[in-house]
């Protein structure tokens, strides 16, 4: 009877170091760390116009097709190299080493730091690349890579939080944009991980012209966040949006739906 009371006992002492109900969250770039990311999109696009006979055939003699359906795949792998703290500073060198973008070639290299947690881009070194696309590329990425913010404070599983961010479409003369609502909610917390479930809605905020829009769009995915690296290990999401809006002298029916898988290594500098 004490042997199987004991065996009760460090069988939950176990469960309870290997789970826990509450995280330290906190994502961002540690010092002396290799990121190595690798990025699958799958992307489908079914554009349909409606219009009189006449557009519609003016726009088969240009060679649009009603619907036009579209699919892309886009893989990206790169590795941030990030080095040693000097006060609240630390440099961060990012290297494309896969890439089937046209406009950002294998090879080409990122060089920046990261002051207090916001990443900062001071050049791009690029072969193929000319300097007005270096100065154009070196904002949006600095942008892109400060976009998403997240909380810094703990997180009970069970509990959620939202995040905004923006997204633009450009859609014949129309550029519309778009707020993407997230929410991560932390499903449970285990072997050093936390396993997050994510869900995003899709509203429109604005548009260049004043036209008549629908927007219909929802994302449903998974994340895991490595808690001792303070960073996401996996992420993985589903989208479907549908997005109708009225032009002048036709309407556009936007069907857009897309996989996005990533992963992310992560180890320590070799000295």
């Amino acid at each position: 009877m004490k042997k199987t009371i004991l065996l009760i006992l460090l069988t939950t002492s176990i469960v309870s170091c290997k789970s826990q109900e509450e995280i330290d969250f906190k994502v961002g770039y540690l010092p002396n760390y290799n990121y190595t990311l690798t990025q699958k999109q799958i992307s489908e696009n079914n554009v349909k116009y409606i219009a009189s006979d006449k557009i519609l055939q003016n726009l088969k003699n240009n060679g649009v097709e009603n619907p036009t359906i579209t699919k892309d795949t886009s893989l990206l792998k790169s590795v941030s190299k990030t080095g040693s703290l000097k006060g609240n500073e630390f440099p961060i060198d990012i290297e494309l080493l896969e890439s089937n973008n046209p406009s950002l070639k294998s090879g080409s290299k990122f060089f920046g730091k990261s002051v207090d947690g916001k990443t900062k881009i001071d050049s791009i070194s690029s072969s193929t690349m000319t300097e007005e696309k270096k100065r154009t590329l070196l904002p949006a990425m600095e942008s892109m890579m400060n976009q998403i913010k997240y909380p810094n404070r703990k997180i009970k599983v069970g509990e959620s939080f939202e995040q905004k961010s923006p997204m633009s479409i450009p859609i014949a003369d129309v550029t519309i944009e778009i707020e993407i609502n997230s929410i991560y909610t932390l499903r449970k917390a285990e072997n050093g991980i936390g396993y997050f479930n994510l869900d995003q809605v899709y509203t429109i905020k604005s548009a260049t012209k004043d036209y008549e829009m629908e927007l219909d769009g929802t994302g449903k995915g998974q994340l895991e966040y490595n808690i001792e690296k303070e960073f996401f290990t996996k992420f993985y999401l589903e989208m479907e949006m549908d997005l109708k809006t009225e032009l002048e002298i036709f309407s556009i029916e936007l069907q857009t739906k897309s996989i996005t898988d990533q992963v992310t290594k992560i180890t320590e500098t070799s000295s």
